[in-house]
């Protein structure tokens, strides 16, 4: 019955596909104590059914590169707006920390290639899955193909990888215990750190009784440097949206919106809260207010000062909604497709509005794979620069590299003329997924066979090592990034993972923090500790194989 079932199997490629999709999934919905294998699940789910299936379960190898791609750039293209700016910022410690974490891992494995006799393949396969860094197997792999050692990259990235999860959070938690860390506090100071708060945007209507205010327009007051957006102004039975040419009169009701900080500091600044009186969000007959999409191709990737909205209409954005992040937008703020937009607009105008922005879900949902086949096209044809090196070898940033430089840049550009390089946030989120699925099912399937045999021969001394690496590519993370960088808990925790590309380690430090800074810490490290470990993965094959 089960060799019946393996033979059909193995003339349906699509059946063997979707089932090791399909069973990697329920096995990432199991967690212990709140941690699991995730997306990674599907790559054990394929050396399982690889092992069982051996060469008739591969899949083509196009499966794997395609996945590969698509899981890169969807990266690069959502890190890249953020990325740059920090890398200006912060980048000479950012760099010098992940390369640290790296060659303090890299080192250890090298050793420990030379105390076991290991092959350099199942060597560096260790390294990436002690860094989870799918990226860097699949370089490596590349870089391989065709050879007998092919194979053995993925062997030991599977027996590293699950220690690779696992162990960085536990060194998290043991430092927060040891040190005795307030997690709160350490989450406000990072926010505070990051120019970002951590409560959610709320209102106010405040009166105006500031004597050195009244009679001036108010483009003119200081309320935007106070993080804040006055979206309506009631003035006696009458309520108008709030322009930058309004004119400020004593006793005015202004609706004030902000974080709970900013709004307490614009009512020092403008008057107490109005008390008893209804304030101007209570009347829609002048003045109305709406959630919008952003949907029109026209305005993703302008600045919100530069649509020149007031020049219009009698309209204001207050709110926008990006993901499930609501904030407070200043004129800088770049529109991506998909924006939620809390506008404020005359009420006989506000159609008119919704027309201009689009407020079409339709149209956020469909992808332009004129841009994406372009971007891909380019980061593929960077990823084949060769740069030779000593023995016969080359070093290449290759699909994994090559696409997530161009995609960073791209990211960063956000439209070009009329191309708009970034996709909407759900369509770039299951292009990731997707594409990480079947990379890791098609890598799964072909090493299966060799996983077996490749742990019974050195299981204890492979899982050893992989978890020594982790444990000291980690340290150097969270530790460096305190002691070095001065940072919180909170931020070095986002670092670590970004550090060593571990999206459970994210997940763990914002259920910890309750809070967006984990998040910013992480996109700024993460894409230089991938591109350093693409290329680290494939110095450290060099080095073991001279």
């Amino acid at each position: 019955m089960l060799d019946a079932l393996r033979e059909g199997l193995g003339h349906a490629p699509l059946g063997i596909l979707f089932l090791t999709i399909g069973a990697g999934y329920l096995l990432s919905q199991v967690r212990l104590r709140g941690v699991g294998l995730g997306v990674a699940a599907v790559l054990f789910v394929g050396l399982g059914l690889g092992a069982w299936g051996g060469e008739r379960f591969e899949l083509p190898e196009l499966v794997g590169q395609f996945g590969l791609l698509l899981f890169v750039y969807a990266i690069g293209l959502e890190a890249g707006p953020g990325f740059f700016r920090i890398l200006k910022e912060r980048g000479l410690g950012l760099l010098l920390l992940a390369l640290g974490a790296i060659v303090g891992a890299g080192g250890l494995i090298w050793l420990a290639a030379h105390r076991f006799g290991l092959d350099p393949a199942l060597a560096v396969g260790l390294f990436c899955g002690s860094l989870t860094n799918t990226p860097a197997l699949a370089a490596v792999s590349e870089a391989l193909r065709g050879t007998p050692s092919a194979v053995l990259p993925t062997v030991g990235y599977s027996i590293a990888y699950p220690l690779g999860v696992g162990l960085p959070i536990l060194l998290a938690e043991l430092t927060l215990r040891l040190r005795r860390i307030d997690v709160a506090a350490a989450a406000r100071q990072a926010e505070r750190d990051g120019g970002e708060e951590t409560e959610p945007a709320s209102a106010r209507n405040l009166r105006l009784t500031n004597p050195g205010l009244i009679g001036t327009v108010l483009e003119a007051t200081p309320l935007d440097d106070l993080g804040v957006r006055v979206s309506r102004v009631q003035r006696g039975d009458h309520v108008a949206v709030a322009t930058a040419g309004t004119v400020l009169q004593a006793g005015d009701i202004l609706r004030v919106v902000g974080s709970p900080d900013a709004l307490t500091r614009a009512e020092r600044l403008l008057g107490p809260e109005a008390q008893g009186a209804a304030g101007p969000e209570s009347r829609r007959d002048e003045v109305d207010f709406r959630r919008i999409i952003l949907s029109n191709p026209r305005l993703v990737g302008r600045r919100l000062g530069d649509i020149a909205l007031e020049n219009r209409w009698e309209a204001i954005v207050t709110r926008i909604r990006r993901g499930d992040l609501d904030f407070v937008p200043t004129d800088d703020t770049v529109l991506e497709r998909g924006d939620r937009l809390r506008v404020v607009a005359r009420t006989d105008q506000m159609p008119a509005v919704a027309r201009y922005f689009g407020d079409s879900f339709k149209g956020i949902s469909e992808t332009d794979f004129l841009s994406l086949s372009i971007g891909a096209l380019m980061g593929v044809a960077l990823g084949l620069l060769r740069v030779p090196l000593p023995g016969g070898m080359q070093l290449q940033l290759g699909l994994a590299g090559g696409p997530l430089l161009v995609a960073l840049v791209l990211g960063r550009l956000g439209r070009t003329g009329p191309i708009i390089w970034s996709l909407p946030l759900a369509a770039n989120h299951a292009l990731r997924q997707l594409g990480l699925v079947l990379f890791f099912a098609a890598v799964g399937l072909r090493s299966g066979r060799h996983f077996a045999a490749a742990l019974s021969a050195h299981g204890p001394e492979l899982v050893a090592v992989g978890a020594i690496a982790t444990l000291a590519s980690s340290a150097i993370l969270l530790w460096g990034a305190m002691a070095l960088l001065r940072a919180d808990w909170v931020s070095a925790a986002g670092l670590m993972a970004g550090g060593q590309t571990q999206p459970a380690l994210l997940a763990f430090a914002n259920e910890r923090a309750r809070s967006e800074a984990p998040n910013r810490a992480y996109a700024a490290i993460m894409p230089l500790a991938m591109i350093a470990k693409i290329l680290g993965a494939q110095l450290l094959l060099w080095w073991l194989s001279r």
